[in-house]
């Protein structure tokens, strides 16, 4: 009874804290905003629209920049550390990494409008992502980052799920999730945790890894869940 009193109340604090947050990312937003307004008032009625229009459009791309840099910087200074296994899911671990995954979403509705782009690069290295040379990201789900490995020219294609957590009945599990190099990762593919996959896998579109699946080096892996494609079928392709 306790704990789910204490979940309500956290719940509440984090919409009341979201509100502020993504009010004060607006700032400079709103400034830019109401500086055009009072700059343009001595001006005819379509001259006026244009300059608030293009405001209005320019004071949204900075409010996006805002909160992912925002974000950013607090997961740069706080990159958090959990223990990996089966975590209590009424703990304060679970706790903290629930804040650290509310922070998260706050920023991820504006991912999905960059990706790809050096912003998200910066974004999820800055949340503690290891990120190798060449690596493509076109996902904005990438969660737990800070437990998130991919290597050199890696490819991760949109709508892919890479998670290093999954809630099991009364657990939260936590392992971390390593991506080789050369890899490519399908569209809408999930990666569970625990994973590992070697250099130079491809795992195919729509593909499910469960948790702590090992893929060794060179292999194409596919369906759901994810299992092994067969030489023959790769040769007929």
């Amino acid at each position: 009874m306790l704990w789910r009193f204490a979940q309500h109340f956290l719940t509440s604090l984090v919409i009341v804290f979201s509100g502020a947050y993504w009010g004060f990312a607006s700032i400079p937003s709103i400034m830019l905003f109401l500086q055009v307004v009072e700059n343009t008032q001595q001006y005819i009625l379509w001259q006026r629209s244009v300059y608030i229009g293009l405001s209005l459009g320019l004071s949204y791309i900075i409010w996006m920049l805002m909160v992912i840099l925002l974000t950013g910087m607090i997961g740069l200074l706080f990159r958090p550390k959990f223990k990996t296994g089966q975590i209590p899911i009424y703990s304060i671990t679970s706790f903290k990494w629930g804040f650290l995954s509310v922070l998260d979403r706050l920023a991820k509705p504006f991912i999905g409008y960059l990706v790809p782009s050096w912003v998200v690069h910066s974004y999820y290295k800055a949340m503690g992502c290891k990120i190798g040379w060449r690596a493509i990201i076109s996902s904005d789900r990438l969660n737990d980052v800070y437990m998130v490995e991919i290597g050199n020219q890696s490819i991760i294609g949109s709508k892919v799920l890479i998670t290093a957590h999954i809630a099991e009945k009364d657990h939260l599990i936590l392992a971390p999730v390593k991506i080789g190099a050369k890899c490519l990762i399908g569209v809408g593919a999930q990666i569970n945790p625990g994973c590992e996959i070697g250099d130079g896998v491809v795992i195919a579109s729509r593909a499910v890894l469960p948790k702590y699946t090992k893929v060794p080096p060179g292999e194409i892996w596919g369906g759901i869940p994810a299992k092994p494609v067969p030489k023959s079928t790769n040769n007929n392709k």
